[in-house]
């Protein structure tokens, strides 16, 4: 689910029940994290899984960005409020929608069908900028259907991207 915040503006009162449901997930699985609620103590969502949870909310921050961001988190972690603030900041920046996606990944596409070769595109995001992990590649490509020749079609693996990260419950 992508929360959508304009610059300048706050979270909803209903965007932020919905990003304490995934919060609330992460800071129980975290260690210790299900002590702290029994004793009514805050949740913490440890550092490491804040980009997690950011991509999950729907924000696909660069490594600079999400270096620039992560300056700000504690290293015991984030509480609840504070990554609010820290999603508002990140917010701030606008995303690709899944037509730019699409279309970005239609250049890539020698053959003008509107598809891309597995192989090819793992190269390709493994080669440039942040670079992408060959497993990674195969996860988001894992479950789209391809043709007769193993290509996948863009417009799918546009809308899988933009979906984010499927290991978050409720967002």
């Amino acid at each position: 689910m992508e929360i959508q915040v304009p610059p300048g503006a706050s979270l909803t009162k209903e965007q932020r029940t919905e990003m304490a449901k995934g919060f609330e997930f992460l800071g129980l699985m975290a260690e210790g994290g299900r002590a702290r609620k029994r004793k009514g103590l805050p949740l913490v969502v440890p550092k490491v899984e804040v980009p997690k949870l950011l991509r999950g909310c729907g924000r696909a921050p660069t490594a600079a960005d999400l270096k620039e961001l992560m300056t700000k988190v504690p290293n015991e972690g984030i509480q609840l409020e504070d990554f609010l603030s820290l999603y508002e900041t990140a917010a701030e920046k606008p995303l690709l929608n899944e037509y730019q996606l699409f279309d970005a990944l239609r250049t890539l596409d020698l053959t003008k069908t509107d598809t891309l070769e597995p192989k090819g595109l793992k190269e390709i995001l493994h080669g440039f900028g942040d670079a992408v992990t060959f497993g990674e590649v195969d996860k988001i490509l894992s479950g789209l259907p391809r043709d007769g020749l193993g290509r996948v079609k863009c417009k799918d693996i546009a809308r899988k991207l933009m979906k984010g990260p499927s290991d978050i419950p409720h967002l």
